[in-house]
């Protein structure tokens, strides 16, 4: 979705779209955890000018699947994605830069005061006169997966030892880590 900044007006810009499940498994596609796109993805924004800054403000809702982080039994995830972002001229954000260097500096107490500005937190720059939603949603679809989805919250996992899955039954595997300080005391025998 591509907006102009000259069709925003002063009561705002509303939008709507919906991504296709292959945008959504293409989005998702590189994450370690598996995910898959269940459907397509709708998104709504509101799109605001300030002076030369946009204000983007959007919703949106991924219904995906993965296997779960502990058992790997499909696990059915419902992405939602909110955020609140200013869009800043590339221009103006260059300008800015010395600006923020200053904010980097050693804050006398041996910290640094980071890598970033607190304020680049909730900006993104764009250039020209035609902003690209599609890069921002997908950054922060990426943003609001889960790290490590499980299949429910008492999801007891695989046995390391036989790899059966413990929330269908106990396998009766030894799984006791003995402890490595110990170990060399196995091969004593005692007479």
């Amino acid at each position: 979705m591509r907006v102009n900044i000259d069709e925003i007006k002063e009561a705002g810009l509303e939008r709507a779209w919906d991504m296709t499940r292959e945008q959504v498994d293409e989005i998702v596609r590189d994450d370690r955890a598996g995910y898959r796109a269940g459907g397509p993805a709708h998104v709504t924004a509101r799109i605001d000018r300030l002076g030369h800054r946009v204000r983007l403000r959007a919703r949106a809702g991924a219904d995906l699947t993965c296997p779960c982080g502990r058992c790997l039994a499909p696990v059915s995830v419902k992405v939602p994605v909110d955020f609140d972002l200013t869009l800043v001229p590339a221009e103006e954000a260059a300008a800015s830069e010395p600006r923020d260097r200053e904010e980097r500096q050693d804050r006398g107490d041996g910290h640094s005061g980071g890598s970033f500005a607190r304020r680049d937190v909730e900006e993104e720059t764009y250039e020209g006169k035609v902003i690209d939603l599609d890069p921002i949603v997908r950054e922060q679809v990426l943003l609001a997966l889960p790290g490590y989805p499980v299949c429910q919250e008492g999801c007891k996992g695989l046995c390391p030892v036989c790899g059966a899955n413990l929330n269908e039954r106990d396998c009766g595997c030894d799984r006791r880590v003995p402890d490595p300080r110990w170990a060399g005391l196995e091969k004593i025998k005692i007479q």
